[in-house]
């Protein structure tokens, strides 16, 4: 011991010196736990910092709407100008289809219903009177077109039957004076084939042939004969020949002797004579039949051309009796019509003089009262308030993206923190009239709620789309990198108090009006950074003494 106090004596200034370090060190480490102490509560103070849930993103369109009825109706009247003698109901009645609303005095309507009724039987006598005088012209008309017609037709066929009959007996004279024409002909022929003399004739032409054949075998028999030699097979041959062809000549000389010319040419030329007179009084008959032909013609195309025109002229006037009689017809209808129309008129007008409920509902206004005069406009106005639609105006921004049958849902003052359920059931093509552009639409209420009432406001959320349990941050956590990847930053505390930020890459889905779909490296209960206008990068900060 005491050569330690010796040693301390002896080095006073270092034991000093390691003195102050000591205490500058324990200062210093003393510091530096309060400066991490300060540096991790400045960090919890300024980062803000969002937790990875699980929940349901749903997108949708919010608007201001107001309970309406499903049914209403504003009873009217199509009378005017008439004194109200009732009203049978008072705001808030319950009211069922077809009961009364009000009655009109309809007392001058009934006066004018019994003298248009006078009107409307005394029209219809007197078109009755003009219709029948018309259908009996148009009997008439048809009973002469028949008799016309057919006393011009029975003219056609007697006609007709007339020129068959000359038809008949020109084309018979005709055929007889072709036969005598024939026959005439034939007598000619026969004249001229008698020759004038017989050497004219075949039988001397024959004759003349027959010699010369003879006298030529006879010469060659001679001959055959003078020449002495020969045999007796030739000779009997020759013989024959001549002997036949004598034969041939005695007959041809029997038939020229036989010829008569002068007694034939005489009953020839007797017979043409005959045939000629019978052909010539034929031939002059001819003309008298075709004249008679020709005439008969000319009746019948006359009786066929005064058929045709008596047909057309009586189907003319046929026809302008129907037309006559269609025009009554249709100038009946007319006048009658009218005063038919008046009856109706009158007997509606008084039908409509007791208003009846259109739908069953609760009467919500009644516009008029007793003794009043009715000028038009709403009477009373129904409601059917068993059930109610929400409607509410959707801006032109946000109307596109609405369809029918999209859910909906909505809160009322009446209904506190209920939250009640709908669906759209309807969306106006064209603008609700004002200074912004919006469309209707109409939601029906789907949640039972006996506390809502009509002309209540509601807050309303169209749901535009939604997807069920997935992991979900606010909007602005999800931020880009360097390279405009998205990620969101994940806040992982250290052992000193202070924290890290990690980058980690992530995958948008659905959005919502506030968190949004992110699929990725990440998982239920994470923190993740939120972004603020200044930010400090406490995980690079140096801590003196560290």
């Amino acid at each position: 011991m005491k050569k330690f106090t010796l040693w301390i004596k002896k080095h006073k200034k270092l034991v000093i010196f390691l003195c102050i370090a000591l205490i500058i060190a324990a200062a210093a480490l003393t510091i530096r736990q309060k400066a991490r102490s300060a540096v991790a509560q400045l960090a919890e103070l300024t980062e803000e910092t969002a937790v990875v849930e699980r929940r349901s993103i749903q997108s949708s369109v919010s608007s201001t709407g107001t309970i309406i009825s499903d049914k209403t109706r504003s009873i009217t009247a199509a009378l005017t100008g008439l004194e109200v003698l009732s009203v049978d109901v008072e705001m808030g009645d319950v009211v069922q289809e077809g009961d009364t609303i009000c009655t009109f005095d309809t007392s001058k309507l009934e006066e004018n219903l019994e003298d248009a009724e006078k009107s409307l039987s005394a029209a219809k006598t007197q078109t009755d009177v003009t219709v029948n005088n018309a259908k009996r012209a148009l009997e008439q008309a048809v009973e002469t077109q028949n008799y016309q017609i057919e006393s011009a037709a029975r003219n056609v066929i007697s006609a007709g039957e007339a020129y068959n009959s000359a038809r008949e007996a020109y084309d018979k004279a005709q055929s007889n004076a072709d036969e005598a024409y024939s026959e005439m002909q034939r007598a000619k022929q026969e004249l001229d084939s008698i020759p004038e003399n017989p050497e004219g004739s075949s039988e001397y032409a024959a004759y003349q042939s027959a010699k010369a054949d003879y006298d030529a075998k006879l010469a060659a028999y001679n001959e055959y004969i003078a020449a002495g030699s020969g045999t007796e097979e030739e000779k009997q041959r020759l013989f024959d020949e001549a002997n036949n062809a004598a034969a041939a000549l005695s007959s041809a000389e029997t038939a020229l002797n036989a010829l008569n010319l002068d007694q034939r040419r005489a009953a020839a030329e007797t017979a043409y004579r005959a045939a000629k007179s019978a052909y010539d009084s034929l031939d002059s008959g001819m003309s008298n039949l075709d004249s008679a032909l020709r005439s008969a013609k000319t009746a019948l195309d006359n009786a066929q051309a005064t058929y045709e025109y008596t047909v057309a002229s009586q189907q003319s006037q046929y026809e302008g009796s129907r037309d006559n009689l269609r025009s009554a017809k249709a100038s009946a209808g007319v006048a009658t019509q009218q005063q038919e129309n008046a009856v109706d008129t009158y007997q509606d007008q008084i039908e409509k003089g007791t208003l009846k409920a259109g739908i069953s509902g609760t009467v919500t206004a009644v516009n008029v009262k007793q003794g009043d005069t009715y000028a038009g406009g709403v009477i009373a106005t129904i409601q059917d308030c068993s059930e109610f639609l929400v409607s509410a105006e959707i801006d032109e921004y946000d109307i596109a993206d609405v369809k029918l049958g999209m859910k909906a849902v909505f809160k009322t003052d009446a209904t506190r923190d209920e939250q009640l359920q709908g669906e759209v059931i309807f969306i106006s093509p064209t603008p609700t009239q004002g200074s912004n552009v919006t469309y209707q639409v109409k939601i029906k209420i789907s949640s039972p709620a006996d506390r809502l009432r009509l002309g209540m406001n509601a807050k309303l959320n169209i749901i535009l789309s939604e997807t069920a349990d997935v992991l979900t941050v606010p909007y602005d956590a999800v931020q880009q990198d360097e390279n405009g990847n998205d990620v969101v930053y994940v806040v992982t505390k250290t052992e000193s108090g202070g924290f890290t930020k990690t980058a980690v890459p992530v995958t948008v889905g659905a959005e919502g009006d506030y968190y949004v779909e992110v699929t990725g490296d990440i998982r239920e209960g994470m923190e993740v950074s939120m972004p603020s206008d200044t930010k400090f990068d406490f995980s690079q900060m140096v801590v003196m003494g560290g």
